[in-house]
């Protein structure tokens, strides 16, 4: 038994559950202002979201706790002065979420591998090292000596991941069924495409293999080795490697150090996309160590996203007319033609999505070397939400159009997920000339 629901129903019955705790919630703090005063009682209303949100997502686990991660590093999702409470507990998703029983995790592996796992592993610990959305990380020792970590799929997860998906996708057609103006096909396509493959661990050896070997020049990058022999459809096995987490490089280090491990997050980044047409698209914390120096260990390649020549080159074109400071009609023709946006896309429309484009390359345009900020992620995040806001207000007018070119709304999300990294290190460096060297 899985310990979670894996069917439609029972699954979004768990969302409408949560919604509506939260909407109770409101409504006794709205109670508690008038009789103890505004500041407690939104404080106590955020303390009881955030527990409400982490119980949830941990015990769904699959897209709800997906989610979760990604709520809990991007700054700015909720206000400044609540975020701390958000982090405390949603960062436990990160990394060590609600771990299961390994009685059904020891039976899966058994079943996948076909050998016991006593003839699998000299040694293997039954208390995970990590517990994410999808599987646990136990640490286990061949019959060689050398340490490796083993991802296990929860039992039956890719039941749940199948439901969320279903279920995402059902409120999408009926969204797009209800208001014909809104286009969000593609996205929707791109978005639940990558996650659904994360469920194959077979694709995510695959992509690791592929990324290791492009990145095997650089001695900053790591990428631990897959052992295929023992890595199936839900086992992954691969070298052990360990490190700092994050939030500690980010307390301990010093500022020399945390910007020399920003400049390989930056880099990793935008050259995997730029010169190999790819690029990882789960950025939360919890998929990075820090073993010394600049090092940085890159873990969890489930959802990667490819690109061809055509959009490499597409992009760069982008980057190019941002970097020598287009606006306006110049911007927009350049933005239309390489992303593929629709010709009937609205002025206003227009106007917010190079109002976006522009802040998420304000790094590289300012006057360098550049610092990054929570106020810089902030205001980001501020920007996003205000876009957001405008198009909701204005949707039967002004409608949406989303572009044709596949992959775009990952890409997006792995731009704001390193903007946050970095602004948690608060890296210094010349980010235009990295760009530019990618």
């Amino acid at each position: 038994m899985s310990g979670f629901r894996t069917g439609r129903a029972g699954r979004i019955a768990r969302l409408g559950g949560l919604v509506a705790r939260l909407g109770g919630g409101a409504a006794s703090a709205l109670g508690t202002r008038i009789s103890s005063g505004r500041d407690a009682a939104l404080e106590a209303l955020h303390r009881r979201t955030a527990a409400q949100l982490f119980e949830t997502m941990a015990e769904m686990k699959g897209l709800p706790m997906k989610v979760g991660q990604i709520l809990s590093f991007m700054d700015g999702v909720v206000p400044p002065e609540y975020q701390g409470i958000y982090a405390e507990l949603l960062s436990r998703l990160q990394v060590n979420a609600k771990p299961m029983a390994w009685e059904p995790m020891r039976e899966l592996l058994e079943a996948e591998l076909g050998r016991p796992v006593t003839e699998l592993f000299a040694s293997i610990e039954t208390e995970p090292i990590a517990a994410a959305s999808i599987g646990q990380v136990y640490s286990a020792t061949l019959a060689d000596g050398r340490a490796v970590a083993v991802k296990i799929q929860y039992p039956d997860i890719g039941k749940a991941v199948i439901s969320d998906l279903r279920n995402a996708g059902s409120i999408a057609k009926t969204m797009q069924a209800v208001m014909p103006n809104v286009q969000i096909g593609v996205m929707i396509e791109d978005f639940l495409g990558r996650i659904g493959e994360e469920c194959d661990y077979r694709r995510e050896a695959n992509n690791m293999t592929a990324f290791a070997a492009r990145w095997a020049s650089d001695p900053r990058v790591l990428i631990p080795a897959v052992h295929p022999q023992l890595s199936a459809e839900r086992v992954l096995v691969t070298e052990l490697m360990t490190g700092q987490r994050l939030d500690q490089v980010a307390t301990t280090a010093d500022a020399a150090r945390r910007s020399a491990i920003g400049e390989v997050l930056f880099s990793f980044v935008f050259r995997s996309l730029l010169r190999h047409g790819m690029f990882n698209a789960d950025p939360h914390p919890g998929n990075f160590l820090f073993p010394g120096d600049d090092r940085v260990v890159f873990l969890d390649f489930g959802c990667v996203q490819y690109f061809d020549e055509d959009s490499r080159r597409a992009f760069r074109r982008v980057i190019d007319a941002i970097l020598a400071g287009s606006e306006g009609p110049q911007l927009w023709a350049v933005l239309a033609e390489a992303l593929e946006f629709p010709d009937d896309t609205s002025a206003p429309l227009r106007e917010i999505i190079e109002t976006y484009v522009r802040y998420c390359f304000e790094p590289v345009l300012a006057p360098q070397p550049y610092r990054y900020t929570r106020e810089y992620t902030t205001r980001l995040s501020q920007i996003t939400l205000e876009a957001k806001l405008t198009v909701a207000k204005n949707l039967l007018r002004i409608g949406w159009r989303e572009p044709k070119r596949h992959g775009l709304v990952l890409l997006s999300r792995i731009l704001f997920g390193m903007n946050s990294l970095l602004a948690s290190l608060e890296a210094e460096a010349d980010w235009r000339t990295l760009l530019q060297q990618a």
